[in-house]
């Protein structure tokens, strides 16, 4: 049963990952309860969609997109900068991203792609949004997690 209760106004929130599937609807349930949204998606216009999907499912428009390529932590950090530069407080950081590869491909960078995606990235983002999370107190970092490995 969904806690229609919980008011996150004036909560900040960001959720990488949020443009289909459980980012996408984390998004909307954040959004519907007030919150507002950072979006964190790698594709520009699958964001946007997802952006504006949000908006017309729940009215709310306090909805930022930033992009970034989770699997690359040169863009992690860039992302981190600027969430550090733009935004006064950060409530919630949801690690949302994901992806499952049917075969073995390396980043640019040279890391296993789902290991860089699923551990690297969300502990370098959190390491790097230590900070402003713990300014923003309470604060919260959720990271989710699947069994597609199996």
């Amino acid at each position: 049963m969904q806690n229609t209760s919980t008011d996150m106004t004036g909560k900040t929130c960001l959720v990488t990952g949020a443009n289909s599937g459980i980012g996408l609807e984390t998004a909307k349930g954040l959004a519907a309860l007030g919150a507002d949204l950072i979006l964190v998606c790698r594709d520009p216009q699958r964001g946007e969609n997802a952006r504006k999907e949000i908006i017309a499912t729940t009215g709310v428009d306090r909805i930022d997109l930033l992009i970034a390529d989770i699997s690359l932590m040169a863009s992690v950090r860039e992302l981190a900068d600027q969430i550090n530069r733009d935004y006064p407080q950060l409530h919630v950081l949801i690690n949302n991203a994901g992806v499952m590869l049917s075969k073995r491909q390396l980043t640019s960078e040279g890391y296993e792609m789902q290991y860089a995606v699923h551990h690297l990235a969300p502990f370098l983002l959190t390491h790097l949004l230590l900070d402003k999370l713990k300014a923003s107190s309470p604060a919260r970092i959720i990271n989710l997690t699947s069994k597609m490995h199996t």
